[in-house]
């Protein structure tokens, strides 16, 4: 398997086309000598000291990215795969309202377990566990609540992404277990600008508290691995969070990718890959958030 996964990687590099993009202008970098007199202050950004190894930021507004470091670079991505498993589920016809009893075969190691075989949950909470918490076993739960393998699940998530354009993207697994998920800063910044169109998705990633019912009346609460939701921690940042999903595995290092707003309201996708601690990639997005918010005063 490992080998299929170079020999994916090495074809998608040979055959890609320059945009990588869903939409027909993003994937273009804009030069600084092409950014309106934004010289000083871009260089700025590219000067950043970061301890992630690929970084890409996204204007969504104009659709170009203002700032990219290695962000053509093929990484693991660990569990922002969920992401793209979210958006192949908003391609099914789920009826999220339904219950669905927890099967054994629904169970994925890793992270802290939310779900507990024969409980019932509704499939809208299954989904919240999945990008909130980020519950391994809650993407697979959902799966199988409508009737598709994981492998098949997995399928679906490389096919959307040959349709997004996303050619050095690939998944082996829907958690983000694997290491052989993977991808580019860029295009998880293209697969989250997409993801966040959808209102079920938005609405779900932008929540750090999540509180839900089983069938049988046993209330839980949830807290999202995204620290960033409830405010910056290490600077004053003219600017907010909006939405984000975090990914965590040996390979991938830590991993966050972000929706947030300068102070005017302008929307911009930042993603940053093997930081080199949990703390390290909430640093890496607050520096790059602030530089962006000093760029567009």
């Amino acid at each position: 398997m490992f080998i299929f996964v170079i020999f994916h990687i090495l074809s998608s590099l040979l055959f890609n086309v320059v945009s990588l993009s869903a939409f027909d202008n993003y994937g273009e970098t804009q030069k600084v000598w092409q950014l309106n007199n934004f010289s000083e202050k871009v260089e700025k950004i590219n000067n950043l000291d970061l301890s992630a190894s690929s970084v890409a930021v996204l204007d969504s507004d104009a659709n170009f990215f203002l700032f990219e470091r290695e962000a053509n670079e093929v990484r693991s991505i660990a569990s922002i795969s969920k992401v793209m498993a979210a958006l192949v589920f908003m391609d099914l016809d789920i009826n999220f309202e339904d219950y669905y009893r927890i099967q054994a075969s629904d169970r994925r190691l890793g992270g802290r377990d939310y779900l507990f075989l024969g409980e019932e949950v509704k499939k809208i909470d299954l989904l919240a566990l999945s990008l909130i918490p980020s519950d391994n076993t809650a993407v697979i739960a959902l799966s199988n609540s409508i009737g598709l393998s994981e492998d098949d699940l997995v399928k679906k998530m490389n096919e959307k992404a040959k349709e997004l354009k996303l050619y050095k993207t690939y998944f082996e697994d829907a958690t983000g277990l694997s290491n052989n998920n993977v991808s580019t800063a860029k295009e998880v910044a293209i697969m989250t600008a997409k993801a966040f169109e959808n209102e079920l998705i938005a609405d779900l990633a932008q929540r750090y508290a999540y509180n839900f019912e089983t069938k049988n009346g046993r209330i839980k609460n949830v807290n999202s691995t995204n620290e960033l939701l409830v405010g910056f921690k290490d600077l004053e940042v003219d600017g907010r969070v909006i939405s984000g999903k975090t990914g965590y595995n040996i390979l991938a290092g830590y991993c966050l990718t972000l929706k947030f707003s300068n102070s005017d309201g302008k929307e911009f996708i930042s993603v940053v890959l093997n930081s080199k601690s949990i703390k390290d990639r909430f640093r890496d997005s607050e520096k790059i958030i602030a530089e962006v918010a000093e760029i567009y005063k």
